[in-house]
C-alpha cells in the first residue's frame, strides 16, 4: 500500500484530490498546511502531493529530495491542468504531465 501525505493545498482542491486518491492501494496518511516537513517526519509517507503553485514548493521539494531521498514528490497545479513528478533518488529530474485523475493515481502508485 502506498502511503501519501497531502500538503499545501487550498481546502477545496485538497478535498478534490483526496477523492481522486481514495482508491485501492493508496492510504492517505495525513494532510498538512504549511507544515509539510513536520508532518513528513511523523507520517513517513512514500509519496507527498504538493501544490505546484505555492511560492515555497520549490524550496520544499529541494529539502525533501535531499533529506528524504526515497520519498516521491508529485506537485500538482491548481491553476493549470498539469503536474510534475519528482522521482525518488533522482534530484533535479522531474516529469511533467497533464493533470488527469487516472494519471495522478498512476503517478502516486508507480
Amino acid at each position: 500500500m502506498t502511503r501519501v501525505l497531502m500538503g499545501d493545498f487550498e481546502a477545496l482542491h485538497r478535498l478534490g484530490l483526496e477523492q481522486i486518491l481514495r482508491v485501492d492501494g493508496i492510504e492517505l496518511v495525513d494532510t498538512a498546511g504549511g507544515e509539510v516537513l513536520d508532518r513528513l517526519l511523523e507520517a513517513l509517507p512514500d509519496v507527498i502531493v504538493l501544490d505546484l503553485d505555492k511560492v515555497s514548493t520549490g524550496d520544499i521539494v529541494h529539502v525533501i529530495v535531499h533529506r528524504f531521498p526515497r520519498v516521491k514528490v508529485v506537485a500538482c497545479s491548481s491553476q493549470h491542468p498539469m503536474m510534475r513528478i519528482f522521482p525518488p533518488l533522482h534530484y533535479g529530474e522531474f516529469y511533467e504531465s497533464d493533470l488527469d485523475p487516472a494519471l495522478l493515481t498512476s503517478a502516486v502508485q508507480a
